[in-house]
């Protein structure tokens, strides 16, 4: 049901609504025999300017993974160098309501770039932070979830925190045939769908 009063039918819903999956989960009644949830965790990401005389897409055109200095790193477009977090437990971990949560940097935004300063001492950290405040959909365990619920027609794509839109293909095409699986009268607890792929 809409908010203007429409009503829309459907044989088959996916949850697929990111940190707002848990809020949709219980709206359908579908998270009362869940034994691992989903919530919102706010997160930070930091663009830095690429060093002077450096061309960002030239010099660190790859993704990186720094799990000594605990974050990751890709080119941002600008010259820039985007900086996040590997999520270690010395970050505060920050779980937050979806629809009202604070979206300014905080000291973590110092901290992340201060951790590529450790391996690119003269990148400088600029007064005024830029990048991105928002939310990942994570569970307990960082697994994502893709399953059908306990609720007839009702199926999950959620807790995909922050990497999972490069599996977007394989997810849809891994939900489609779960869904067909499924709504075929197949039991996927008793007998789980399989994909093979050569």
């Amino acid at each position: 049901m809409l908010a203007d009063g429409t009503r829309i039918d459907a044989p088959v819903v996916i949850n697929v609504a990111g940190p707002h999956s848990s809020q949709i989960n219980a709206m359908a009644g579908a998270d009362r025999d869940m034994k691992i949830s989903t919530r919102a965790l706010r997160q930070e990401v930091v663009h830095l300017p690429a060093p002077e005389n450096v061309d960002n897409y030239a010099s660190f055109a790859t993704v990186t993974s720094d799990s000594d200095a605990v974050i990751y790193t890709r080119p941002e477009t600008g010259n820039n160098i985007l900086i996040g977090s590997e999520d270690p437990p010395c970050d505060t971990h920050q779980y937050v309501d979806p629809d009202n949560y604070d979206r300014d940097f905080s000291d973590q935004w110092t901290l992340q770039a201060q951790r590529l300063g450790q391996r690119f001492p003269g990148i400088g950290i600029p007064s005024s932070p830029k990048g991105c405040v928002d939310l990942y959909d994570v569970t307990e365990d960082w697994i994502p979830i893709y399953d059908r619920s306990c609720v007839d027609g009702f199926y999950l794509a959620c807790g995909s925190s922050g990497n999972q839109f490069k599996n977007a293909p394989v997810a849809g095409k891994a939900m489609a045939e779960l869904v067909e699986y499924c709504e075929s009268g197949n039991d996927h607890d008793a007998i789980p769908a399989r994909e093979r792929r050569s």
